[in-house]
């Protein structure tokens, strides 16, 4: 739906449109200066050629086209050799504009005259400059100048007296009504035009920077400082929910100072927060202001947009009390969103500078929302369709490396075991030669087995890591025959999806460096918690590293020692590592992360 069928006047557009398009405002006056000189030159032609108008003053009349083709070619001058149109220029201009008409009309037969058309270009100088209220604006205000030029001739007597015909009150009247008519119509559809173009530049600069190759975390933060730019606030909210796992995100945006990029943030809402940030949004689209700037406790008058672009007259939005604590704010703009049967949430703009009034903020951040959110979804969707394809297809070689070369050298194995009890009886040499071909094929068959494993995807939640971590200790002790034990005192813990696959990716790698490594005959998992932070402890007696003593992340990283992955994997999800090693004395690794951490 148009945003001019929503709010009478949209003055959002103004300070959006030269955002979006600086150059706006001179290429509007290139285009009415250009216009403006082919009327002088058209009509002067036109009065040459068929002398029916003017009927009197012919010379004067001459004189006074010569002026305005004077006047366009000299605001044709300025516009090309100035680099913007500043606002005074085009309000001087444009008052200019309008006194031409009645001064011509004033020789002639007043609104019936054929120089009527000089009314209706300024009046199409209103329209593509500002908007509808503008040119009705100039409609007044013509006909003020038409009603003075009736009235006062005959009032003066002598010789202005001859330059205005008798008087008819009718004819003024219909004439009038023409010209308001006429004003609404162009103010409209010049309205509407603008709004159009504002719409769409916007809506090409946001999307434009939605790309799937950045994901949907990219994609949001990009759409967030776009926002944020557009409507001139510095702080913004997203909250979604999961329909399907009940989980929420918050994506948090504040620009400090002056930077041009904003910091934003995405973390997991905990059970605790969600009276801060969950609620029922009024409606589609709204915008809501406090009552009484100086009260904290003062309430918010609502201004609501259903979905089809219809002002909602009874909604209220009541702002929770943790979130006005969290978030202080005098002002918002509030959108709904919703993606299918998965997600829902809401978008809210803190303080929004380029929204004084709220009603064209809700109908354009609407309108926005009607061709953002639909490519955001196909990010989503993208991206989980590529990561289920990749999670199949690694799926599918962990099954054919378990079918095929796992068995095959599982296989090779045992008929080397027979073939060592067939030399034993018969006291060959080749004994120590056939245990050490065995031992190579059962090493080769723990390395594909763990390169199985790690292939596999991890899908795992807060309900579901301890389990993992537990049988994932068990089976090493089975694969491998080293004595391995897990601990917790928890059943359950709290943290998002992503932290819990990147904590059941850190143990695995651990177990494989004991196996590989240390030669260790004892290992201890331990999983607890200290000081709102999560502590995983992976203890072995084998050799250890070749440092000794106790080196933090920063200092192993000085130092480039210590497992990559598992450093890299901790730093993904802000955590700590230190390793406390000594040659002979095996090695111990900690592990500890944030309990609130980022999703």
């Amino acid at each position: 739906m148009p945003l001019s069928l929503i709010t009478r006047r949209p003055r959002i557009l103004d300070r959006i449109g030269r955002l979006v398009v600086p150059s706006e405002d001179q290429r509007i006056e290139q285009m009415l200066a250009a216009a403006r000189t082919f009327l002088a030159a058209g009509t002067f032609i036109a009065i040459y050629l068929e002398p029916t108008e003017p009927k009197r003053f012919v010379s004067l009349i001459y004189l006074l086209m010569g002026f305005y083709g004077i006047h366009s070619l000299a605001i044709q001058f300025l516009v090309l050799i100035r680099e913007r149109a500043t606002r005074a220029f085009r309000l001087t201009v444009h008052a200019v504009d309008i006194l031409w008409p009645p001064l011509i009309s004033l020789f002639t037969s007043n609104t019936g005259s054929p120089f009527f058309l000089f009314t209706v270009f300024v009046l199409s100088a209103a329209a593509y400059r500002w908007g509808l209220t503008e040119t009705i604006t100039t409609a007044v205000a013509s006909i003020l100048l038409y009603s003075g030029e009736a009235f006062l001739g005959p009032t003066l007597g002598g010789r202005f007296s001859l330059l205005t015909p008798e008087f008819e009150l009718n004819r003024f009247m219909v004439s009038a009504i023409e010209l308001l008519i006429m004003g609404y119509l162009i103010g409209y559809l010049g309205e509407e035009e603008k709004t159009l173009r504002t719409e769409a530049s916007a809506t090409a600069r946001i999307t434009a920077r939605i790309q799937a190759e950045f994901g949907v975390r990219g994609a949001v933060e990009a759409v967030l400082e776009e926002l944020g730019q557009l409507f001139g606030s510095d702080r913004a909210l997203i909250v979604m929910t999961d329909i399907n796992t009940d989980r929420t995100y918050l994506w948090q945006v504040a620009r400090v100072g002056g930077d041009d990029h904003p910091s934003v943030t995405l973390a997991e809402i905990n059970s605790a927060q969600h009276a801060v940030y969950k609620f029922d949004p009024p409606a589609q689209a709204w915008y809501a202001a406090r009552r009484n700037t100086r009260s904290a406790s003062g309430g918010f008058k609502t201004l609501a947009v259903g979905e089809k672009g219809k002002r909602l007259h009874h909604s209220v939005w009541a702002p929770p009390p943790g979130l006005l604590h969290a978030h202080p704010f005098r002002h918002a703009l509030g959108l709904l969103l919703s993606y299918g049967n998965e997600w829902s949430g809401y978008l809210l703009m803190l303080d929004p500078e380029r929204a004084p009034s709220g009603e064209s903020a809700t109908a354009f951040l609407l309108a926005l929302s009607r061709h953002i959110g639909p490519a955001l979804y196909n990010v989503y969707l993208t991206r989980r369709l590529r990561s289920r394809a990749g999670a199949v297809e690694r799926a599918r070689v962990a099954r054919e490396l378990h079918d095929g070369v796992i068995q095959a050298l599982i296989g090779l194995e045992m008929r080397m075991d027979a073939l060592k009890r067939q030399q034993t009886n018969h006291e060959g040499g080749l004994v120590p030669e056939l245990d050490r071909i065995q031992m190579l094929l059962r090493k080769e068959v723990l390395n594909l087995r763990e390169l199985m494993q790690q292939t596999k995807p991890l899908d795992l939640g807060p309900k579901q890591l301890l389990d993992f971590m537990a049988y994932s200790v068990d089976k090493f002790r089975r694969d491998t025959g080293i004595a391995a034990k897990f601990t917790s005192a928890f059943e359950e813990v709290h943290l998002p999806a992503r932290v819990c696959n990147e904590v059941g990716r850190i143990l695995q790698e651990a177990l494989v460096n004991v196996r590989r490594h240390s030669e260790a005959e004892n290992v201890l998992v331990r999983f607890a918690s200290a000081s709102g932070y999560w502590k995983l402890t992976v203890d072995d007696d084998g050799k250890g590293f070749a440092f000794d003593g106790r080196l933090t992340h920063a200092e192993l990283d000085a130092a480039r020692v210590g497992p990559l992955v598992i450093k890299e994997r901790v730093r993904a999800i802000g955590g700590e590592l230190t390793v406390e090693s000594g040659p002979g004395r095996g090695t111990r690794l900690e592990i500890t992360f944030p309990q609130k951490t980022h999703a």
